[in-house]
């Protein structure tokens, strides 16, 4: 038995996907396909040929980084983390201190060189 109130609940409601199926080799094939037909019609047509590339993974690598700066960023916060579990393992809870002490340098220095006026 349900009594009246103010307070309106949501109804229950059912999530629905459908999956795609998504094959790179047969996307491949058509972007090649497609780039062939283009070609063509623009060799009949007399016009310059240009080649775009149509596939996802193509896409992605034109956007890929050519720096290791993420690695090197890792890299660098993997060595602080283990700094800091040593001092804290040789030195004890005052090593916690000294980090909050130097990091506002850490900021300073690194603002200090983002916002630096550029040539």
């Amino acid at each position: 038995m349900k009594f009246p109130s103010f307070i309106k609940t949501s109804k229950y409601s059912r999530f629905h996907f459908e999956p795609r199926y998504y094959d790179p080799i047969k996307e491949e094939i058509q972007g090649k396909l497609k780039a062939a037909r283009e070609r063509q019609n623009q060799k009949d047509s007399g016009e310059d040929p240009t080649f775009y590339q149509s596939s996802i993974s193509a896409a992605f690598r034109k956007r890929e980084r050519k720096s290791s700066q993420t690695s090197v960023l890792q890299l660098g916060i993997a060595v602080g983390l283990f700094a800091l579990l040593l001092g804290w393992w040789f030195l004890g809870n005052d090593v916690f201190y000294i980090f909050l002490l130097l990091s506002p340098l850490y900021f300073y220095f690194r603002l200090r060189k983002r916002n630096a006026p550029r040539d």
